[in-house]
């Protein structure tokens, strides 16, 4: 039992010494408790999301202008054939969603950015099987917001105190 508890510790004091933490719960600097979000054009699922992963990274998103705001854009699937079959049909297709962003302090001077991220994925494409590629094309979707989202907040966590006193 005891063994067990000590393996328990080791492994928890490794990962913390590490930096590990879990998926989506980054840390931001104190100066970005409280923020306002804009996304253009606003998409309730995408600004929801973005809402969450600040919730859970300690920062109150607020309605009013405050001391900072984050100025998005929704991101729009750009969807390309990669590989065609015998027929020259698309045999397979890369969706790419692309994202910009930027920080502005309360007086709308830009702090940081404007920034471009990006996210692609190529999946196999059959056009005989029209819902099956609809919903597959809505979950890649999901996924590549989701991955952008990580990297605004990897992006966002870089920023320091003298970045934002300019």
């Amino acid at each position: 039992m005891n063994t067990r508890l000590i393996l328990l510790f080791t492994v928890s004091l490794a990962l913390a010494a590490c930096g590990w933490q879990p998926r989506g719960a980054q840390q931001l600097p104190p100066e970005l408790e409280e923020i306002q979000l804009v996304v253009t054009p606003p998409e309730p699922r995408f600004v929801a999301r973005l809402e969450r992963s600040l919730t859970l990274s300690g920062v109150k998103v607020v309605e009013r202008a405050g001391t900072y705001s984050l100025h998005a854009t929704t991101p729009q699937p750009t969807l390309r054939n990669v590989a065609l079959d015998r027929g020259a049909r698309s045999a397979e297709q890369e969706m790419r969603l692309d994202m910009q962003f930027e920080l502005r302090n309360g007086n709308g001077d830009t702090v940081f950015g404007p920034r471009v991220l990006s996210a692609s994925r190529v999946y196999a494409y059959d056009p005989n099987s029209v819902i099956a590629k609809f919903d597959e094309e809505k979950i890649i979707r999901q996924e590549l917001q989701e991955s952008l989202v990580g990297q605004l907040f990897r992006q966002l966590g870089r920023i320091d105190a003298k970045m934002l006193a300019r």
